[in-house]
């Protein structure tokens, strides 16, 4: 397991799982189809509410993952290589886990 505390969003929502995939977002419609491609592949994940009410995107946490300050953004505790990857944008994020899906064991 990769320890996630190098990634300064940790310190806002905190990762309760570390092993899964983080996923901070909210429920839009880029928000819903990283949701949805998570729940279809059957990758644990753990999801984390990015309150747009408070600005929750455009906190330094949250912008030192996706400077771009949007939602959905994750980081896969186990990316390539067996390295933490952080990834934004819903369309790379989908064609990352579908990749990452072809490979995955239940017991990942």
């Amino acid at each position: 397991m990769n320890d996630l505390s190098a990634y300064p969003i940790t310190e806002k929502w905190p990762a309760h799982h570390p092993d899964r995939i983080q996923l901070y977002s909210l429920p839009t419609p880029n928000g819903i189809k990283v949701s949805v491609m998570l729940e279809e592949t059957g990758l644990p994940y753990e999801p984390h509410r990015v309150g747009f009410d408070a600005d929750d995107q455009k906190s330094p946490e949250f912008a030192s993952l996706n400077p771009y300050k949007k939602i959905p953004a994750i980081i896969d505790p186990e990316g390539p290589g067996g390295k933490p990857l952080a990834l934004w944008e819903s369309g790379a994020i989908l064609l990352y886990l579908a990749a990452a899906g072809s490979w995955v064991t239940p017991t990942r």
